[in-house]
């Protein structure tokens, strides 16, 4: 019981001292705020007309906001200068890399083009070389152009100049032009022919001589894909008939022989056909003209007009 009388009195001297230590601090407070001034002063106005309680205080005026920051217009304008002065440089990095790519594409384009026109010029090279190449093969297989050659055989005479002469023997050295790619040609010859005289009864004909310069048209027909064709000729010449003499038993039936230098140009006319076979620039040909030669009253022959047929074989180169 002692036990608890202790113990009720200490609970009571605890909250004893609990209460006077809070009444303490709350006065020490109340002292504390009446004492403590602001350092700064609040202006007090009264309105007028307007009653105000004795002891109300005015309500401290707003702090205005901070004035505005001065821009400076250079500053803008600097600052846009820079700013057009990038778009301006990046426009020109722009521009450069296009223009680069375009000069890269044009020059790409231009060695294509170099290169193709290369290609056409060697192709069209190589076709002239191989069409020259082929030219030259058919030129040198197909008969054409200028030619010489040489012919010979036998020499019929006609009419009445084979009364008193008989077959004889023709030199004949032809030259002249062949068209490669038509049918016509030009043929010119110098000719030697000798027409044998005969023995007729007490009368002995020597050999009759004709030299002849002739010029003839030739048209040709090719046979088949082949290149050898037949032709026809035709034209006039130049002749000389001399020697010829004749010997009878009296003077009256004999005549001297007629030289060369006496003998008397006169002209004639030809015709004739004839077939060649062609290789390479050479060829043969066969070949036969009737001749008709104006009367000469120089030479031993003065009968009328001499009439001969030579045949004839030869080559041309």
């Amino acid at each position: 019981m002692r036990l608890g009388i202790l113990n009720t009195c200490a609970i009571g001297l605890a909250v004893a001292l609990t209460i006077g230590t809070a009444t303490e601090s709350h006065a020490q407070q109340d002292s504390t705020r009446r004492t403590t001034r602001s350092s700064r002063r609040i202006p007090v106005s009264k309105d007028r007309g307007t009653t105000t309680s004795p002891g109300e205080v005015a309500q401290p005026a707003p702090t205005p906001p901070p004035p505005a920051p001065v821009i400076n217009q250079d500053s803008i304008n600097a600052v846009a200068a820079a700013e057009r002065a990038r778009q301006d440089s990046i426009a020109r990095i722009d521009q450069m890399r296009r223009d680069s790519i375009a000069m890269a594409e044009r020059r790409r384009a231009d060695s294509i083009a170099v290169a193709e026109r290369a290609r056409m010029d060697s192709i069209a090279r190589a076709d002239s070389i191989a069409r020259a190449a082929e030219l030259a093969r058919l030129n040198i297989r197909k008969p054409g152009g200028f030619y010489i050659g040489l012919a010979g055989g036998a020499n019929f005479p006609m009419s009445d100049l084979k009364d008193a002469y008989k077959t004889g023997y023709n030199v004949t050295v032809p030259f002249g032009w062949d068209s490669r790619i038509g049918p016509f040609g030009l043929r010119f010859d110098a000719a030697y022919d000798l027409i044998n005289g005969q023995q007729l009864g007490a009368v002995d004909v020597h050999d009759l001589r004709v030299a002849s310069l002739n010029g003839d048209l030739k048209l040709k027909a090719p046979l088949g894909r082949t290149w050898s064709n037949f032709y026809v000729l035709g034209g006039g010449g130049a002749h000389r008939m001399y020697g010829g003499a004749i010997d009878g038993p009296t003077p009256a039936t004999s005549k001297a022989s007629t030289k060369f230098a006496d003998a008397k140009t006169v002209f004639g006319w030809n015709a004739g056909a004839g077939f060649s076979v062609n290789w390479g620039w050479s060829g043969m040909f066969v070949e036969s003209r009737y001749f008709s030669v104006s009367k000469d009253e120089a030479s031993t022959f003065g009968k009328g007009t001499a009439k001969f047929v030579p045949v004839i074989l030869g080559i041309m180169f």
